[in-house]
């Protein structure tokens, strides 16, 4: 069992998988895949520069389904990498630095968990009244089914 530090500032997201951990870690952290499954599913996401190493960043632009950009290149920057089991990163919700949060995905055999931090109550109420806890399912949706893809 997770132990979540701040759960009054925490969104919790959890995913099972029928794949390797390793599979699903590799998936997650490959630059080949990454466009292929993140953002919310009418989304499209194409990556500007990516480093993925702890101090490196993601730097994308998302595109609604009728091709327009979203109009912000948004970075997440990577603070922590521990290969298969953690990855931690600063992000800016929708491209806005003055809503970013702490994300850290947890992986374990079977199970994916992602913990969203906030800054305060009142932004974690706020992002979720906003449809976070939606989109970021949404992404894991997407995600998973490639994962699934990948084991066929």
């Amino acid at each position: 069992m997770t132990t979540i530090e701040h759960p009054e500032r925490t969104l919790v997201i959890e995913r099972t998988f029928d794949a390797p951990r390793s599979l699903v870690y590799e998936v997650w952290t490959s630059d080949e895949h990454i466009d292929k499954w993140w953002g919310p599913s009418m989304m499209t996401t194409k990556t500007v520069e990516r480093n993925f190493s702890v101090g490196g960043a993601w730097k994308y632009e998302m595109f609604m389904p009728d091709g327009k950009s979203m109009g912000k290149i948004v970075e997440n920057n990577c603070t922590e990498i521990v290969p298969n089991e953690k990855i931690v990163w600063d992000e800016p919700i929708a491209g806005d630095d003055s809503n970013q949060v702490n994300v850290t995905l947890l992986f374990e055999e079977t199970k994916l968990t992602m913990l969203i931090l906030h800054t305060t109550a009142e932004q974690k109420e706020m992002n979720e009244k906003g449809g976070m806890l939606m989109g970021f399912n949404m992404t894991l949706d997407s995600f998973a089914e490639f994962v699934a893809e990948q084991t066929s």
